[in-house]
């Protein structure tokens, strides 16, 4: 393992590791109890990982450089460690915690490890134990923490294709945040399989470092996205997750390397489905990983697509669910938010299956397609739109590297990068194939999208954006330009009145609405809905 001029044999690991479980044992950590780990990217981090997990208990990591003061106040009593793991620089962070506290370095607790045996420490764990504890943002704001089980981790790390072509002798990047699951993936998948594991800093240019030593990384594409694939020319394998991937994102890695596409959520342990992509070919994310069951299923109630276990033809958009080795088995202590999403597999016996709140649709050829979100179904005017569908319509003009459609305040909204793309052209792309009314009503266009601490588009920092106050000098101000007045009469057989209206325009980025009665109306939405009807008399002021 390398992090900058430091480095660790697998030896001196197994050695600082074993003692430290040793340790945690006679402070009683053991199967069933949770030690937090309070810590950078840093060979202490991986050494406290491996002492925990070598006691029997599951590790709650917790990223120092990130994570607020609310937050790591509510996970050490969400979680009730048995022990708090903390690099010496973040002691102050956990002095007036009730949990016991111990330093990480080696510097520090040398001594006071040397009394204990080197040798391997009996494995006391099941494939059934967890192995760690993850606690996801979520959209309510409250985390939730999921533990994740021995057997989905080695499920996912031990074999092709989720394990990226990790074998002895390969230096594998770790880039990610040490509390995302993706995280876990990347140190322990390295660690299982023998790999040198890089560790970047907490600067961009520390990733560059990185990337041009490494064979194998496992990102965001998000975070790819500000990288040339033609810059790291030891790059081998890459595998990217936990958000939607674009098209071109994918042509450009795999033209360089052998690039693979997955997805899944914490609650089914990292991953479900991986699909190595070939350039020119229509992106998907692949097929389920071996022993996991993916179900596309759909309810009698269209409008209730996560609700009944019932499978969908080929071709058919349902909500995806999954079930298998990696299936975890609840949120913790939330027992309401567990029973929302995990029920018995009906198609497997006893074991569960998760409700991943992704939409999804079987290929003929076994793929499957990721349809974007259930909760980014949205209705506007009364019109069912798929915020993933609208931004893979943006995504089609060329100037775009990214794109994001928000719904906010009852409007739609359009994010795309860089700053210099003429919006004109993407709303242009987005009417072509878009009906009208999933058209956004606002477009803005930023050098770059903010990100969480997970690599993720942070689209509550897009959504503030666009709520700001003054608006940002990419979006047009809301000064209307009056084109021209009139008077449209409504026939009998719609309203026996008239409309007094009023045609403006808002500048390129917001486009055209009508006013009536003081309302302002999308033209796309009204004008359709009166040519129509064929019963409309103009009669001009």
């Amino acid at each position: 393992m390398h992090r900058f001029n430091e480095s660790i044999t697998y030896r001196d690991l197994d050695v600082q590791s074993n003692r430290l479980a040793r340790r945690l044992r006679e402070q009683n950590i053991h199967p069933g109890s949770r030690v937090c780990i309070l810590a950078r990217r840093s060979i202490a981090l991986v050494a406290g990982i491996l002492a925990v997990l070598k006691s029997g208990a599951q590790y709650v990591p917790l990223d120092a450089v990130t994570i607020t003061d609310e937050t790591l106040e509510f996970v050490l009593e969400d979680s009730t460690p048995g022990m708090v793991l903390v690099m010496e620089d973040y002691l102050h962070r956990v002095s007036q915690s009730a949990v016991p506290v111990m330093c990480l370095e080696k510097s520090i607790i040398e001594d006071e490890l040397a009394r204990f045996d080197s040798s391997p420490v009996e494995d006391v764990s099941s494939s059934l134990d967890g192995a760690y504890c993850i606690y996801t943002s979520g959209t309510t704001g409250r985390p939730k923490g999921v533990s994740v089980r021995h057997e989905g981790v080695t499920n996912v790390i031990s074999g092709a294709p989720a394990n990226v072509g990790m074998r002895r002798g390969m230096r594998v990047a770790q880039l990610l945040n040490i509390a995302f699951d993706m995280g876990a993936w990347e140190i322990l998948g390295s660690m299982y399989n023998g790999c040198t594991l890089c560790l970047r800093g907490d600067r961009f240019n520390d990733w560059i470092a990185v990337l041009k030593t490494v064979n194998i990384v496992i990102s965001t594409p998000s975070m790819l996205l500000r990288h040339d694939p033609q810059d790291y020319p030891n790059i081998q394998h890459v595998i990217v997750g936990g958000e939607p991937c674009p098209q071109s994102l994918a042509d450009k890695w795999a033209a360089y390397t052998s690039f693979n596409n997955c997805c899944g959520p914490t609650e089914i342990s990292i991953c479900n489905t991986v699909q190595p992509h070939t350039v020119g070919y229509p992106l998907s994310i692949g097929k389920p990983i071996p022993n996991t069951n993916v179900y596309i299923l759909s309810s009698d109630d269209s409008d209730d697509i996560t609700s009944a276990p019932e499978a969908l033809p080929i071709g058919h958009v349902g909500c995806m669910w999954v079930g298998g080795l990696g299936t975890n088995t609840g949120y913790l202590n939330l027992p309401e938010k567990t029973a929302e999403r995990w029920r018995k597999d009906p198609f497997v016996g006893d074991r569960l299956m998760f409700n991943t709140g992704d939409l999804g649709r079987w290929r003929e050829d076994g793929q499957l397609d990721h349809m974007g979100r259930v909760d980014d179904q949205v209705k506007v005017k009364g019109f069912r739109v798929e915020l993933d569908g609208v931004s893979a319509a943006m995504q089609t003009c060329q100037e775009v590297s990214r794109s994001v459609a928000l719904l906010i305040e009852s409007e739609i909204w359009g994010f795309v990068t860089p700053s210099t793309v003429d919006t004109t052209l993407v709303r242009e792309a987005v009417a072509k194939i878009q009906p009208y009314y999933a058209v956004p009503a606002h477009f803005l266009a930023v050098d770059d999208f903010p990100y969480t601490r997970n690599g993720k588009v942070d689209k509550r920092a897009l959504r503030s954006l666009a709520l700001s106050d003054p608006l940002p000098q990419d979006i047009t101000p809301y000064e209307p330009m009056v084109w021209e007045e009139g008077t449209l009469e409504l026939s009998p057989d719609h309203e026996k009145s008239s409309v007094q209206w009023k045609l403006t325009s808002l500048g390129e980025n917001l486009g055209n609405l009508f006013q009536v009665d003081g309302q302002h109306t999308k033209r796309a939405e009204l004008l359709p809905r009166l040519v129509d009807s064929r019963n409309i008399i103009w009669a001009q002021q």
